[in-house]
């Protein structure tokens, strides 16, 4: 079991990881925004599921260029969707193959049977169906037994099943970028995960003092990741018009995420930083370049595994700790207690959260 002091610098390292977290999700929620990484990962999904491979084009186009899909786009420089909903999905491929001049009430069975035929959809001039989806198609068209609704409830799996591959491929992605942006700040603000691991272990006071702020913060934002952010294009994760649920939740506009990240550097990341001395004003001579080095990238480590991983386990940490001291405080009521020094935590003080 930890004793107290290796405790406090362990809730300590992970407190600055939360918050170096918080500030690089904004930062990268904002790049995947502006190069609509969303969409490009959605039209890869789309991609794979209808094209053979990256030399052979299937109907993928032709998806895309339907009028369903086209004016999903966000605008001109987003012009494909972010987000699509499996309904959506499966209409947009029934149209494809029963072509657009189908008259009301007329079956779509004889034309879908015929697109799957000679392997060419009936939209438009048609386009040819790549044989590995083709093949597929025939498949589920024949567990369906022809049935329309069936086909289209077959489809829809068929999306959802790929969207949650799709949602790991965006994951890995923005863990990449989540490091890449943790190692820029890592050295911008001097964060090296080491040198800090030492201080804190030389200081019980201050391991202890930003112990305590760490378990303010946890206490007073609960809520703060009730919610996930990743690529919500499965149908679970939509409204029916196609935008996202989740990550409207989170996030609404560009200026809400730098208004965030303002207060963050603004608020406990300024407090934090004073309080350990961390930045570039205090460096000595005998700075030791490798050290620092390994200590950028152990932060950038850890900052990619994203600010839900360190909030949780700042809760759980905060917990054990609070276990501990209760059971200290029952057997030695006269023990002192170590006081923190007042930072801004939300709208109140740490010194008038502790009492």
């Amino acid at each position: 079991m930890f004793n107290s002091v290796v405790l406090d610098v362990v809730i300590g390292l992970v407190f600055i990881y939360l918050l170096y977290s918080l500030l690089a999700t904004i930062i990268q929620e904002l790049i995947s925004s502006y190069i609509g990484l969303r969409a490009k990962i959605l039209k890869q999904g789309i991609a794979r599921m209808l094209d053979d491979d990256d030399n052979v084009t299937g109907i993928s186009d032709a998806f895309y260029d339907h009028p369903l899909i086209k004016y999903l786009g966000e605008n001109k420089s987003h012009s494909k969707p972010a987000y699509l909903t499996a309904k959506n999905f499966s209409k947009v491929l029934i149209d494809l193959l029963r072509g657009e001049n189908v008259q009301p009430g007329q079956s779509f069975n004889p034309l879908i049977q015929q697109a799957l035929i000679t392997g060419e959809t009936l939209w438009g001039a048609g386009s040819k169906i790549s044989p590995q989806t083709l093949s597929y198609l025939k498949s589920i068209w024949a567990d369906a037994q022809g049935d329309v609704e069936k086909f289209s409830g077959f489809l829809e799996q068929w999306y959802d099943d790929t969207m949650e591959r799709a949602t790991g491929w965006f994951k890995r992605k923005t863990q990449l970028i989540l490091f890449l942006i943790g190692l820029a700040l890592a050295i911008t603000f001097n964060i090296d995960s080491i040198s800090i691991a030492t201080k804190l272990s030389n200081d019980p006071k201050l391991a202890a003092q930003l112990a305590d702020n760490a378990a303010i913060y946890a206490q007073n934002n609960k809520e703060l990741f009730t919610l996930k952010s990743e690529i919500p294009t499965a149908s679970s994760n939509v409204n029916s018009d196609g935008s996202a649920v989740q990550l409207e939740a989170i996030v609404k506009k560009s200026n809400e995420l730098i208004d965030s990240a303002t207060n963050i550097v603004n608020g406990n990341l300024a407090d934090t930083n004073k309080l350990l001395g961390l930045g570039w004003k205090d460096v000595h001579t005998d700075f030791c370049w490798w050290r620092n080095i390994l200590g950028w990238l152990i932060t950038a480590l850890a900052i990619s595994l994203g600010a839900p991983f360190w909030f949780d386990l700042l809760n759980k940490l905060v917990q054990l700790r609070t276990s501990k001291k209760d059971g200290k405080n029952s057997t030695n009521t006269s023990e002192a207690k170590v006081q923190p020094i007042t930072l801004n935590i939300g709208n109140q003080t740490s010194e008038e959260a502790v009492g």
